[in-house]
């Protein structure tokens, strides 16, 4: 006996998210007008779905399929955020090797569920994958929507100094900041990190005193390392701000541009609810639409959330690393 479909929000959207792009829109819309009898509510959640891209989908694939894996990543994560925090060089270069291990793994596997579904991953898809996990690294709010499963698009590393671990401050070439990413993995890179950010391992790498740090001889040389290196950082979280600050005006046109269009939509309608009998083709196409325009509407505003707090956390950056600096100018 063929079980019954499942009629719960959650368990419908995690069984459309695992689907494949293209066959995601015709399985939400058959979903909705399943449920638009019994429950109009739940169809209009339903239609309010956004498709995933491939890269989204391969990364719920992960979620859905894998969660030890996915598991691993966050655990990771968490260990990268606190040794960079504290600046612990030789737990760093262990990390990393296991960072580029684990995504390697990652994008290996979402290759394969692809290629079983009979979607194979482009070059472009295996990028903005290996974004997303890059993100998931480096930020635990992006590495709980990557749990969740429900990707509609690629995470962007945040923008912030001190966010993920770069390969400068483990001890390694600053050669790309892609996870994962090099010759033997065939993935493209991700985006490299702002100019500030680079600016700012490279001042902690090449300004370092040499010798033996606990030298009590090289205390001047040691404190000028430090002014240099807080000088660097706030210079990295000035830039970020800054860059922050441009995406949360972007985000905030974007939700503008949706509200009218969710308005738009909400009065083509209504316009149709008059004329149900005579235009019912119509009314449908006017509430997918307040549909999509709502979903957009969600989205945009989780991106102004992101974008405010990625300008509040940048901010705090420079108000600790000027501090630190007062306090060392003061020494």
């Amino acid at each position: 006996m063929a079980s019954k479909p499942p009629t719960d929000f959650d368990a419908i959207a995690d069984a459309l998210y695992v689907l494949a792009p293209a066959a995601f829109t015709a399985a939400r819309n058959e979903r909705a007008d399943e449920v638009k009898k019994s429950d109009p509510q739940l169809a209009k959640a339903i239609r309010a779905l956004y498709r995933p891209t491939v890269a989204a989908w391969a990364a719920n694939l992960l979620a859905h399929r894998h969660h030890d894996l996915v598991g691993q990543l966050m655990d990771l994560g968490q260990a990268l955020r606190e040794a960079q925090e504290h600046l612990a060089g030789e737990q760093l270069r262990g990390l990393a090797d296991q960072r580029r291990q684990l995504v390697r793994a990652l994008i290996e596997q979402a290759r394969r569920d692809a290629a079983a579904a009979g979607h194979p991953l482009a070059s472009d898809a295996v990028a903005d994958l290996d974004r997303t996990l890059s993100a998931a690294l480096a930020d635990p709010d992006a590495a709980r929507a990557l749990a969740e499963g429900r990707l509609t698009a690629a995470l962007e590393p945040p923008l912030w100094p001190g966010a993920a671990p770069s390969r400068t401050e483990a001890g390694q070439p600053d050669v790309s900041t892609d996870v994962g990413a090099g010759p033997d993995t065939g993935t493209p890179p991700a985006r490299r990190r702002p100019a500030a950010e680079r600016a700012s391992h490279r001042a902690s790498a090449t300004d370092a005193p040499p010798g033996d740090r606990q030298n009590a001889a090289a205390p001047d040389r040691a404190r000028e390392w430090e002014r240099k290196r807080e000088k660097a950082r706030i210079a990295a979280a000035e830039t970020a701000e800054r860059e922050a600050a441009d995406r949360a005006a972007e985000a905030e046109r974007e939700l503008r541009s949706a509200r009218a269009s969710r308005q738009r939509a909400q009065d083509e309608a209504d316009r149709a609810e008059a004329a149900l009998v005579q235009a019912r083709e119509r009314d449908d196409r006017a509430r997918d639409a307040l549909a999509r325009a709502n979903a957009r509407v969600r989205q945009t505003e989780t991106a102004s959330d992101f974008a405010r707090g990625r300008v509040a956390r940048a901010r705090e950056a420079v108000r600790e690393a000027a501090e630190r600096l007062r306090r060392l100018e003061n020494d």
